[in-house]
């Protein structure tokens, strides 16, 4: 089952501190749902595990996560492959940011999820509104500076 999802958050900061943000993993992992650990790699690989529930699937995945395409302050790509017994997920995300003002940056992003097995099961309308729920609640809390929780 593929899902696409895309927002353009205004987020009250200059381009370079969203970037910075953008680029350091324990904030981006502190604003993402159900992310319990992040294990740094090296500069574009970290490894995640993560607690997501659909309906009545609970799961929790180890998550790979490869950033790529940067073009500081501008661009970057991430492709995230997730594992459970019995399912998985692969997420190709775009983020491009476009400078406002000196105190407002525009954060453009696009997801294309690609979900199979027991998770996929659950039905296309319940895993398509729960899918686009947590994107948009993790872009809403990067936006606001992440979630206060430690990793």
């Amino acid at each position: 089952m593929k899902l696409q999802f895309s927002g353009s958050p205004d987020i009250p900061e200059p381009r370079a501190k969203v970037w910075a943000r953008l680029m350091d993993p324990q904030a981006v992992g502190r604003a993402a749902p159900g992310v319990e650990s992040l294990e740094v790699i090296d500069a574009t690989h970290f490894k995640a595990v993560a607690a997501v529930g659909v309906g009545a699937i609970k799961l929790r995945l180890t998550v790979n996560i490869t950033v790529s395409d940067l073009v500081e302050p501008e661009r970057a790509a991430m492709l995230m492959e997730g594992k459970a017994p019995g399912s998985q997920i692969q997420v190709q995300t775009g983020l491009r940011l476009e400078e406002l003002g000196s105190m407002l940056t525009r954060l453009h992003w696009q997801a294309e999820a690609t979900v199979s097995g027991a998770v996929a099961s659950v039905g296309a309308r319940l895993l398509e509104g729960t899918a686009r729920k947590m994107a948009e609640r993790f872009w809403i809390d990067f936006a606001a500076g992440g979630a206060a929780r430690p990793l």
